[in-house]
């Protein structure tokens, strides 16, 4: 499995483009230029296959209408983030950027659903806090993790439809519990691990 991540210097935001040996893969959270994206997946000769959202805050799509476009892969988010991302108030799109009004989801995400990419396989955790349809995605080894869990911090729970106490059960009883070893990618800052996080973060302790 191969990653390759493309931040956002705006909102210092991490978009993911995660592809096998077979070049098909997803595209995670594409908050950065969708021009900038596209090119690096016609770099890396990649078929997407899913644009994958964690949640529906504005930073994390605004480049997802264009990119639906030019990539024509299908975004699957969850319940609630497909109603956020039509709507600029719940995406916060009105208050900090232009708005943002995006078409709705393709393919709407449970816990515990599994998707294929080729050779890889997917799997969706819900948790929730950060936002109410907040989402992590496990391939492998490696975790994207949006605005749930970041190094030795968590995602802020004071705009709308955000609870601390949602969050921190989220990650005690969905992220805590995978292995130690797992990494951590987030949707701001730098990779972590698991151990780390459980140890050292002063949000959540194991």
């Amino acid at each position: 499995m191969n990653i390759e991540r493309v931040v956002s210097l705006e909102n210092d935001q991490n978009c993911y483009i995660v592809y096998d040996d077979t070049k098909e893969g997803v595209v995670i959270d594409p908050g950065s230029s969708a021009e900038v994206i596209f090119d690096k997946i016609k770099q890396l000769g990649i078929r997407v296959k899913y644009i994958l959202l964690t949640h529906c805050h504005y930073d994390h799509i605004e480049g997802l209408g264009l990119l639906r476009r030019l990539t024509g892969a299908d975004t699957a988010a969850s319940f609630e983030c497909n109603l956020g991302i039509q709507n600029t108030a719940v995406n916060l799109s009105q208050l900090f950027s232009d708005p943002i009004k995006e078409e709705p989801a393709d393919l709407i995400i449970n816990d515990g659903d599994i998707l294929k990419a080729g050779d890889m396989e997917i799997k969706v955790i819900t948790t929730p806090g950060h936002t109410k349809g907040g989402v992590c995605f496990l391939i492998g080894e490696e975790l994207f993790s949006g605005d749930t869990l970041f190094l030795r911090s968590v995602g802020r729970t004071d705009f709308p439809g955000g609870s601390a106490d949602t969050l921190i059960k989220s990650i005690k009883e969905k992220l805590y519990t995978l292995d130690d070893d797992i990494i951590v990618h987030p949707g701001h800052g730098n990779d972590t691990k698991i151990y780390y996080e459980k140890r050292y973060n002063m949000y959540v302790k194991e």
